[in-house]
């Protein structure tokens, strides 16, 4: 099993990397759970974060500038609760998935005690993971998520990040159609 973990500076490309991945899988018809994070821009300016469920297109805020919050990182009001409320739609059909993709593990993220534990549980699961992390928090990969599983560590740049979607689709689909000879020889039996 494979746990794929993708950073890089901001801008630089980590949602739509791993965007593009997710439809590889769809094209191929694996069942991909997970979520996404995009940014919400009004009048050129960034104003917050959506929070997209990437199996049934659940949506909600993570984070805006016009709402208020107990929680706050710089000038962003995060919605913990919200972000739960996503994690519980993933977590009642973890193992349905064939690959799992989270966009991202970062400092909003983290503010959820449900978020941190549920993205251990995702490390120790026979899934093929692929997570975001935010440039702050790859320094303390080895320390913050451990894994029995192989580990693979991609720093996006503008130099790699057109084919980084496809090298991942390649480490993903080595372990995808493992998975698949496995299911059909457990049949055949």
């Amino acid at each position: 099993m494979i746990k794929i973990f993708v950073t890089g500076p901001p801008g630089i490309g980590k949602t739509t990397c791993v965007y593009k991945v997710f439809e590889m899988l769809k094209l191929y018809r694996y069942k991909v759970g997970g979520f996404i994070t995009r940014e919400v821009r009004e009048g050129g300016k960034r104003i917050g974060f959506r929070i997209i469920e990437l199996d049934e297109g659940l949506e909600d805020w993570l984070a805006n500038i016009h709402e208020t919050s107990r929680y706050r990182i710089g000038k962003y009001y995060v919605f913990v609760d919200k972000l739960d409320s996503i994690i519980n739609s993933i977590e009642n059909k973890i193992t349905s998935y064939d690959a799992l993709i989270f966009d991202e593990i970062g400092p909003m993220e983290l503010l959820s005690s449900k978020f941190n534990t549920f993205i251990q549980r995702t490390l120790n699961i026979p899934v093929p993971t692929v997570y975001t992390v935010h440039h702050k928090i790859s320094n303390e990969l080895n320390k913050r998520f451990n894994t029995r599983y192989e580990n693979v560590l991609y720093i996006l740049t503008t130099d790699n990040r057109e084919g980084m979607p496809l090298i991942i689709w390649k480490a993903l689909s080595k372990y995808l159609q493992g998975m698949q000879h496995d299911m059909w020889t457990r049949r055949s039996r």
